[in-house]
């Protein structure tokens, strides 16, 4: 039989004959079969067992009629590997421990399906960032499995930074906050707040203050100076699960620059600054360099990124509309019952009740098709996905997109607005 041939005849066989690399066949292999040039070696010694997986992508290069993994899937590698990099990059600065074995595994795979034709795809991590800037329907490749368009116009890299798609395609299908109310950090407040008394009060206390320092010079003075959190016995083990230390390569000549925007730490994007923030003016605040400056020293923390993207980012929508209705006279409660929705609100004669989730959604079909409900509010409450104000200027059509994703899937509908159209309906001057 074809497979009872030796490991090292069936890959000269293959990759210097049939494939053409000549005196190269030996680094073709290992690339193709996602493995070290050592391992490879190893293989070839007489009666060793070879792995059952590197096995089956020799059987799928020698049939050549099948990629070893379908388009989709790659996609989803990529994607993990590129969080890997930037959660080393927000640890360490660089990557101070070399190329992640994911993003080597998926390199390797990547030259394997370059090898069987088709779309090219990235085989270095420069190739990787430069295309990952792009939008996946600019890749070549194949998006039949993005049915509703969650991810065709997705980048997953923008400014130098993995973006929010990214990570809902590195969790293969998950909910992207999904890495959030997984994270340890959230688990452990969860526990905290629950066994107290005042737990209500002291979650609406850390998560406001995660949105409105989002960096931490020194956090015994930012948040011992808050008479709620003062009283929490665990709290050093909280904030060192919510945030991180701050590299020194994020300053430049000594200083960290922060967007006016956001609050979030610019990266320099060439000459110009990048902003975790994706509304347009602070972007155009970034690129024009404005900014204010907060002298870098060792020790400094700065809010853990699922956090940033999932509670400080859409949280400024949060506390502005907390803050409006409250001026207008409604009588308000932010993450009511540790989170079970954003806001829930009773106007001034006690006729309306609203209950909101704020969602700082791009792709309307990524948010139609992930959004869950209400928690039990629908019967009680007005019940509103809030979108901030900016969002209907960078994704046109979004309002009609989520609806026509949610009636495509039979979900239940419900009302989408803008911060400004919620408050509109409501009869409050903004």
């Amino acid at each position: 039989m074809e497979n009872a041939a030796p490991f090292h005849d069936r890959c000269q066989r293959l990759f210097s004959d049939r494939l053409g690399h000549g005196r190269r066949w030996k680094t073709a292999a290992a690339q193709a079969l996602g493995i070290g040039r050592a391992t490879l070696y190893r293989y070839f010694e007489e009666g060793a067992d070879v792995a059952p997986d590197v096995l089956q992508r020799l059987v799928q290069l020698e049939a050549g009629d099948r990629p070893i993994h379908d388009d989709r899937t790659m996609v989803v590698l990529l994607a993990r590997a590129l969080v890997d990099v930037q959660k080393q990059i927000d640890e360490q600065g660089w990557l101070k421990d070399g190329y992640p074995p994911n993003l080597r595994r998926v390199l390797d795979l990547a030259s394997a399906r370059n090898i069987q034709g088709g779309p090219t795809w990235p085989t270095s991590l420069a190739d990787l960032t430069q295309r990952s800037q792009e939008p996946l329907y600019k890749w070549g490749i194949d998006l039949s499995w993005d049915v509703e368009g969650e991810y065709a116009a997705a980048r997953l890299i923008d400014g130098g930074e993995v973006t929010t798609e990214c990570v809902a395609l590195a969790q293969s299908g998950k909910d992207p906050e999904a890495e959030l109310t997984e994270n340890l950090g959230y688990k452990l407040l969860q526990g905290l707040c629950s066994n107290r008394r005042d737990g209500q009060q002291v979650y609406v206390a850390w998560r406001r203050s995660t949105i409105e320092h989002l960096v931490l010079p020194n956090w015994t003075t930012t948040l011992l100076s808050d008479p709620v959190l003062a009283t929490v016995e665990r709290i050093d083990e909280v904030v060192d699960t919510f945030f991180q230390r701050i590299p020194e390569s994020m300053a430049i000549g000594g200083m960290l620059p922060i967007c006016t925007v956001s609050g979030t730490i610019l990266r320099q994007d060439g000459r110009a600054y990048h902003t975790e923030s994706r509304d347009p003016e602070a972007r155009r605040r970034a690129r024009a360099g404005e900014h204010t400056k907060m002298r870098y020293r060792s020790g400094m923390l700065y809010l853990r990124r699922p956090f940033r993207t999932f509670w400080a980012l859409p949280g400024k929508a949060e506390l502005a509309l907390y803050k409006t209705l409250t001026k207008a006279g409604w009588m308000c409660s932010l993450w009511p019952e540790l989170d079970r929705v954003d806001l829930i609100a009773v106007s001034p004669d006690g006729q309306t009740r609203i209950a909101v989730d704020v969602k700082d959604y791009v792709s309307p079909e990524n948010l139609a098709a992930r959004f869950e409900g209400f928690k039990g509010f629908a019967e009680t409450h007005r019940c509103y996905v809030v979108i901030p104000d900016y969002i209907p200027e960078i994704t046109p059509h979004f309002e009609a997109r989520f609806e026509a994703v949610r009636a495509s899937r039979a979900k239940t509908k419900v009302r989408l607005r803008t911060v400004s159209d919620l408050l509109a309906d409501l009869e409050i001057a903004a």
